[in-house]
């Protein structure tokens, strides 16, 4: 949502999106952690919690859960369905740095003899 359009593919291309994610997601998944919303955040907002404002005593009591917060704050993308496909892209990532390495090595040399 905040990206340029033109930066979209560095979000998908860089490891640490896929890092966050899967740290993120199996720290929190079912976790029932209480948090307390604030007012005006997103996480406010998933929770429909302008309703639950009282008004009498000017006491705000909106409650979600740690996993609810992990939704609402990356706007719903980061799910635990996408933790194979993280893992996936990791290791091919770190296969494919392997192999490019273990070829410049046996390849490239700087110091023409």
């Amino acid at each position: 949502k905040t990206y340029q359009l033109f930066w979209i593919f560095m979000y998908w291309i860089l490891p640490g999106h896929y890092i966050l994610e899967g740290l993120l997601v199996t720290q929190f998944y079912e976790d029932d952690t209480p948090i307390q919303a604030s007012l005006g955040s997103p996480f406010w907002d998933y929770l429909g919690c302008d309703h639950q404002a009282s008004q009498a005593d000017n006491t705000l009591d909106c409650v979600g859960s740690a996993e609810e917060w992990v939704f609402a704050t990356f706007g719903g993308i980061f799910v635990i369905d996408h933790i194979p496909g993280c893992i996936a892209y990791l290791v091919g990532l770190l296969i494919i740095t392997r192999l490019v390495t273990f070829w410049a090595l046996g390849h490239l040399n700087y110091r023409k003899a």
